[in-house]
């Protein structure tokens, strides 16, 4: 019966692995233009624009969707945002009541994505990359991140903006929202000296996030002059049982958000360093850390409540880390990933309770392929 229950573990951690990777799996990607129909023509633009933005010059790459326009000069665009990255955004509270609160606005670094701009959809546009990025928020925690795309010819601007969360068991950050990111942009402007008028343009096409609608911003004559203004608790034996049911699920919670928290203070203790020098530093905490708690408080226990214990403690601190970061939504991809984790730790603590070397390196493998996977861009 043992047998049986570690076999219906791994079998959980093998079709959570496969379905995962299937739907990660980067297709192919050869060179596709825009159709006239996907394109759109934003007002006082004289350009059309494929509303999306892609990882390579080619529609098949499509990402994110553009979601705000900012009507002006470009420059003085940029001046003006720049000018408030020297300042601190007010504390604003995004569509699922999730406050990302006051924090400098920042340049930020990003994969490359590429938007496609024409003016006459009969002629060959242009793929352009963004031009710079900026970021609101922790680095390590939750924030809203954008890339502006500056306009080849003309007056204006367009920004796919959304809100993401750092995720440490896949080291790379989340996309959230897109809506939320255009709101959280409309919110904080809104005020503003240098904004003559915030309004919203329904263009109907769907996908990358999209709603439909495209936020347009449109910056005052004297925008440029007004940019500015913007332990592990030791075990007693005589209490083994409430140990059992209780200080094994929440180390294993307590050490996801343990690693959030301290990421999040390294962050704001010494901003002059790279956020992806704390996340290296951490992340073995990741690797190692379940594991280890596991070891300490499986042995010798009975085998199945120690795996569901250990799950229960890991699945708890992903829910409890989702909230914190107001991730809301998550794709199927990132679900099978995450029952594949914590199935892994399962196998893991059955052979710790059992002593069982050979069912101790199956779960200990099926982890480390678990979390290894995101880093080589499978998942």
């Amino acid at each position: 019966m043992r047998y049986h229950r570690s076999a219906v573990l791994v079998a959980l951690v093998v079709v959570a692995l496969t379905g995962s990777i299937l739907l990660g799996a980067p297709g192919s990607e050869e060179t596709v233009l825009p159709r006239e129909d996907q394109l759109i023509q934003p007002e006082d633009t004289g350009t059309q624009v494929w509303p999306y933005t892609s990882r390579s010059r080619s529609t098949t790459g499509r990402t994110l969707a553009l979601n705000v326009l900012i009507i002006g000069d470009p420059d003085q665009t940029r001046r003006a945002l720049k000018r408030r990255a020297e300042t601190n955004w007010t504390a604003v509270v995004d569509d699922d009541n999730a406050t990302i609160g006051e924090s400098e606005w920042q340049p930020a670094r990003g994969a490359s994505r590429y938007t496609y701009v024409t003016v006459d959809p009969n002629i060959t546009g242009r793929w352009f990359q963004s031009e710079y990025q900026l970021a609101t928020g922790t680095y390590l925690g939750q924030r809203v991140h954008i890339r502006a795309y500056p306009a080849p010819s003309g007056n204006w601007t367009a920004f796919q903006a959304h809100t993401e969360y750092w995720d440490w068991l896949r080291l790379r950050h989340t996309v959230t929202g897109v809506a939320p990111g255009a709101r959280f942009l409309e919110r904080d402007l809104r005020d503003e000296p240098f904004i003559e008028r915030i309004s919203r343009e329904y263009h109907g096409l769907g996908g990358g996030g999209s709603d439909g609608w495209i936020t347009i911003i449109e910056l005052a004559s004297a925008a440029g002059a007004a940019g500015a203004v913007a332990s592990v608790v030791p075990l007693d034996p005589r209490h083994r049982d409430v140990a059992d049911a209780a200080v094994l699920p929440v180390t294993l919670a307590g050490l996801i958000l343990g690693v959030r928290s301290a990421g999040i203070a390294l962050e704001h203790a010494i901003p002059g360093v790279t956020p992806k020098l704390f996340a290296a530093v951490l992340y073995p905490v990741i690797v190692a850390g379940p594991p280890f708690l596991v070891t300490m408080f499986a042995r010798d226990r009975p085998a199945t409540r120690s795996a569901l214990l250990a799950a229960a403690g890991l699945g708890a601190g992903i829910v409890l880390d989702l909230g914190a970061v107001g991730a809301n939504a998550v794709s199927v991809q990132f679900v099978l990933h995450r029952v594949a984790l914590v199935s892994a730790l399962g196998l893991f603590a059955v052979g710790v309770a059992r002593q069982d070397r050979q069912t101790i390196s199956g779960g200990a493998v099926a982890w480390l392929v678990a979390l290894g996977l995101p880093l080589f861009g499978i998942l």
